[in-house]
């Protein structure tokens, strides 16, 4: 009897010998594969907190640059700006004229003192 008992006891030590190593595989497992979950979702985290660093950067940059009023203005300023440098123009090649006539002329007037010829 007290042999029997002790087989009994000794399969039911092995029994659970056995279920405490798996018990411990499947913790082991589970509490791994946890740190690595959580080692992503702070991989994900850092990466998300470097992109919204980079959006709000973007968004300073966006709000600095000239809107489509601004391009507009500039647009008609450049308009304005074309439209003298054309008068501006104008006014020169009258004035290169006038100044080939007085070329002309003064020639002319050297040339009769210089020389005497009309």
């Amino acid at each position: 009897m007290i042999q029997d008992l002790l087989t009994t006891l000794k399969d039911l030590a092995s029994v659970a010998g056995f279920l405490l190593a798996i018990a411990t595989a499947v913790y082991t497992f589970f509490a791994t594969r946890r740190a690595k979950v959580d080692e992503r979702f702070k991989a994900g985290s850092d990466r998300m907190d470097r992109h919204e660093l980079r959006l709000h950067a973007l968004e300073q940059t966006v709000q600095g640059l000239p809107s489509r009023e601004d391009i507009h203005k500039i647009e008609l300023s450049m308009s304005n700006i074309a439209g003298t440098m054309g008068r501006m123009e104008a006014v020169m090649e009258g004035n290169a004229q006038i100044m080939q006539r007085l070329e002309t002329i003064v020639t002319r007037h050297e040339d009769h003192l210089l020389n005497g010829r009309n």
